[in-house]
C-alpha cells in the first residue's frame, strides 16, 4: 500500500464495524459463484478487509482465496453481530455487482448466503435493505470502482436506517 492509501484505509478502519476474516471468505465464495474471480471483485474484497482492519495472515488468507475458489458451505454466521450480518450481506451484493452484471449462480450464492446471515434481528427486510443501501453508497462518486467504495458510509447508512442495531 502506498502511504496515502495506507493513511485512508487506517482512518476508515476506524469507522468501520469489524468484521471477522471469515466474512472476506464468505465474499469472495460469493464472487466465486460463476466460477471466475474477476480483478475488481479480487480488489473490492482486498480493499474491504483492509478498510474493516484485517492485516498480515487474516489478510494473506483472504487473498488466498480471491485466487483459488472457496465454497460458502463452511461459512458460519453465527458469531456474527446484526451489524456484521447486514454489512457482510451489503458487501456481497455490492460485490455481486462490481464486474458488471449478476450471474444466476451469483444470485443463489447471495440466497444462501442470507440464509446464513439470516437471524430475529437480521430479517430478510433488513438484509435486503442493506443490499440496497450498498447500491446506494456504490453510487456516490467513484463508488463504484473498489478502490473508492465508502465502507463507512455504508455502516453509517445501516445505523441510520436501523438505529436499534447495535455491535
Amino acid at each position: 500500500l502506498d502511504a496515502d492509501r495506507a493513511g485512508s484505509v487506517r482512518s476508515r478502519a476506524m469507522t468501520t464495524p469489524a468484521l471477522p476474516k471469515e466474512t472476506f471468505v464468505a465474499l469472495a465464495a460469493v464472487a466465486w459463484a460463476d466460477g471466475r474471480m474477476s480483478k475488481d471483485e479480487a480488489k473490492g474484497i482486498l480493499h474491504a478487509a483492509e478498510a474493516h482492519g484485517l492485516a498480515g495472515d487474516d489478510l494473506a488468507s483472504i487473498e488466498s482465496a480471491t485466487t483459488e475458489k472457496v465454497d460458502l458451505s463452511a461459512f458460519d454466521a453465527s458469531g456474527l453481530s446484526t451489524t456484521q450480518r447486514l454489512v457482510t450481506y451489503g458487501l456481497a451484493s455490492w460485490l455481486s455487482r462490481l464486474d458488471g452484471m449478476q450471474q444466476g449462480a451469483e444470485i443463489e450464492s447471495l440466497r444462501a448466503l442470507g440464509k446464513k446471515l439470516e437471524s430475529a434481528d437480521a430479517t430478510d427486510f433488513k438484509l435486503r435493505s442493506a443490499a440496497a443501501i450498498a447500491f446506494d453508497v456504490a453510487m456516490l462518486p467513484e463508488g463504484r470502482r473498489p478502490d473508492r467504495f465508502d465502507f463507512a458510509a455504508l455502516d453509517k447508512a445501516l445505523r441510520e436506517r436501523f438505529p436499534s442495531i447495535k455491535g
